[in-house]
């Protein structure tokens, strides 16, 4: 697997660094979440690291996605969709539930 940073800017306006990537893989690699989060750690050392998305290239080997920087959890809430916290593993407020 090489990954590689594309693109990485800040967004003032939602208190986040904004990274975009590119993974080449090998023929039947399989990538995981946990193994993206630990190599972008290693330039994002301090914050949240979310995985918005990742999309496959059609017709080669790659991957490109867009991944987000919080700089803690309460941030990240008040800003993304549920479905987006609970891919990363992120708990979020539930609503009351009906018995």
């Amino acid at each position: 697997m090489e990954f590689k940073i594309t693109l990485k800017k800040e967004d003032k306006l939602f208190d986040r660094i904004v990274v975009n990537f590119t993974i080449k893989i090998e023929p039947k690699e399989t990538v995981k979440l946990e193994d993206i989060k630990s190599k972008l750690s290693e330039e994002f050392k301090d914050g949240l690291i979310i995985i918005y998305t990742m999309k496959n290239v059609y017709g080669k080997r790659d991957i490109n996605g867009i991944a987000q920087v919080y700089k803690n959890e309460d941030v990240a809430k008040k800003i993304l969709q549920k479905y987006v916290l609970k891919k990363n593993g992120i708990e979020y407020a539930k609503g009351k539930e009906k018995k």
